[in-house]
């Protein structure tokens, strides 16, 4: 009965319903799947780690699909980061039908503090993973990710994310190409692009590499993974690359998301500080011959095409320090760049960051107006 109830819902699925429907299905899918797994304390063990603040429209189904997955030694410690509204209240009901499901409280300190405190409450696992509680897994997920780890022995697996806005999912353009097909034991020399795949989400180390490496995450800036999961690339030497659907990443309406809010000038400086430090990372690898030099070249065109293109159209909108901030961060990260590597990065609003560089406010915003028109 059971097995007939979850064809019928797939194929509801494929029927392109609206929205509200389609997540009505979903959530049987993930109780169905929560009452049919089954426990094996002698596989190894996966913790996930899950933040959680102020997400009460988002949690449950973050944590329906989070417990609905097949891998049969799963710890969920999930750290409530002071939420006020009734995050907590969802996270203590899951708790009581979910044994594998721990739930901690502390006063809001952020993302990379809650984060760290989850780490801190480890007692053993074999491998590590997190999640944002506003994102969800795709069924099996966890299971891909453990079954290639265990197949290359690798420290670090990397899997595809895919975008999702109410019933619309689609790629994540700056790593969709990374993921292609599966790559097993790979390098960063072979795809320099995966230091632009720096979130700590889609991934799952292996817990005595962590440990080993003493990995911690910033507290209190914004963008805390990105210099941390460029550190783990470079330490791990080789990881492997799935290429099937790992994680959903939610994209919220504008205002709603902390990585949305560019118009303030901290999340600039937040920006600015976490890619200077993957700057500084890649160039101390390359020094120590660790990595090609091809590598910081690519880093250095990625710099332009994503980090300062994706501030470039919030110009409009920013005040004189803001522009200030910016102008200079450019030229203290960009000022190496050739007119080769201005070229390769051909994005919408290449004219912008280099007028940003070497031109004025006013002359800036009137480039940012004819790329925009």
């Amino acid at each position: 009965m059971r097995s007939r109830l979850i064809s019928i819902a797939r194929k509801l699925l494929a029927t392109g319903l609206i929205p509200g429907i389609k997540y009505a299905v979903l959530r049987v899918l993930w109780k169905l799947s929560f009452q049919a797994r089954h426990t094996d304390e002698t596989a190894p063990k996966v913790t996930l780690i899950l933040p959680v603040y102020n997400v009460e429209d988002y949690l449950e189904d973050c944590l329906l699909s989070i417990r609905a997955q097949r891998w049969p030694n799963l710890e969920i410690i999930a750290v409530n980061d002071g939420s006020t509204d009734s995050s907590l209240e969802i996270l203590e009901r899951f708790a009581e039908s979910t044994p594998f499901l721990r739930v901690i409280t502390k006063v809001n300190g952020g993302l990379g503090a809650a984060r760290n405190t989850g780490l801190d409450a480890i007692e053993s696992t074999d491998y590590v993973m997190f999640a944002d509680s506003d994102d969800l897994l795709p069924v099996g997920s966890i299971e891909r990710f453990v079954r290639q780890a265990e197949a290359s022995g690798n420290p670090l697996v990397v899997g595809k994310t895919v975008c999702f806005y109410g019933a619309r999912y689609f790629d994540r353009a700056s790593s969709a190409m990374l993921f292609e097909t599966d790559s097993e034991s790979a390098t960063v020399d072979e795809f320099p692009e995966v230091l632009g795949d720096v979130t700590a989400w889609n991934k799952l180390f292996d817990w005595s590499f962590w440990t080993n490496y003493k990995f911690r995450f910033p507290e209190g800036v914004a963008y805390e993974d990105m210099a941390l999961m460029a550190s783990a690339y470079l330490a791990a030497g080789q990881f492997d690359l799935i290429a099937g659907r790992s994680y959903y990443w939610r994209v919220r309406a504008e205002g709603q998301s902390l990585s949305q809010r560019k118009t303030e000038l901290k999340s600039l400086k937040d920006r600015v500080h976490a890619i200077s430090l993957v700057d500084k990372y890649v160039r101390a690898a390359v020094a120590k011959g660790l990595i090609q030099p091809s590598v910081q070249t690519a880093y250095l065109r990625h710099m332009i095409a994503l980090d300062f293109e994706l501030f470039a159209p919030e110009l409009a909108r920013a005040d004189e320090d803001f522009f200030a901030a910016y102008k200079a961060s450019a030229n203290a990260l960009l000022s190496e760049a050739t007119g080769e590597d201005w070229a390769a990065s051909n994005g919408k609003y290449r004219k912008v960051v280099w007028a940003a560089m070497h031109g004025s406010r006013e002359q800036t915003l009137k480039i940012l107006g004819e790329a925009t028109a």
